[in-house]
């Protein structure tokens, strides 16, 4: 497949099918914008024409924070390459409750990934590799993005990684974002 087919084209198994296929499952998405314990402020996703803009998303599983602390210190690079897994997991829950269904995607554009990294940690790349290895398994060619890999010095509730997704899609219609209000500030 070229780089510039869509993922719509020759799918033997639905996106969501692949992700069960690998012993996977998206977070929800709705549970987690209910809690909101980090009192942050801003919605889920924003589309401009067929362009999905999301939020950045943190590794989840089982609803919790998963592989918290520091790249180089508290977390091996194999670690960190997980944690960059799960943080797309959450980056396509995000996806899914936007378009109804991960099929609608049609490539992705680009991912940012920052990396809480320890003073001389240098192998962000190879630990935000987890993210896009993983959209590579699930969409082809179509799921390899331009991408940058950030280290920086804390990230919110000490995750390891976040990641930002820009995807292109059928165009079709999307829902309303979930919002996050400031409300559970303080918490």
């Amino acid at each position: 497949m070229a780089l510039d087919d869509t993922i719509a084209t020759g799918r033997d198994m639905s996106i969501e099918e692949k992700i069960a296929d690998l012993g996977l499952e998206l977070p929800n998405l709705e549970a987690e914008y209910a809690q909101n314990k980090a009192g942050a402020s801003f919605i889920s996703h924003y589309a401009v024409g067929n362009v999905l803009y999301l939020s950045g998303t943190v590794p989840k599983k089982g609803g919790q924070p998963h592989l918290t602390g520091l790249l180089g210190q508290d977390l091996t690079v194999d670690q960190g390459y997980e944690a960059a897994r799960y943080a797309a997991l959450t980056s396509l829950s995000a996806a899914k409750f936007a378009l109804g269904e991960l099929d609608r995607i049609q490539r992705v554009l680009h991912v940012l990934g920052f990396v809480n990294s320890a003073p001389g940690f240098c192998d962000q790349p190879r630990v935000i590799n987890g993210c896009t290895d993983l959209l590579v398994e699930l969409f082809g060619a179509a799921g390899k993005p331009t991408r940058a890999a950030i280290g920086c010095q804390g990230l919110a509730a000490n995750h390891s990684v976040e990641v930002v997704f820009t995807l292109l899609f059928d165009g079709g219609e999307i829902r309303a974002p979930l919002e996050r209000d400031q409300a559970g500030r303080g918490q």
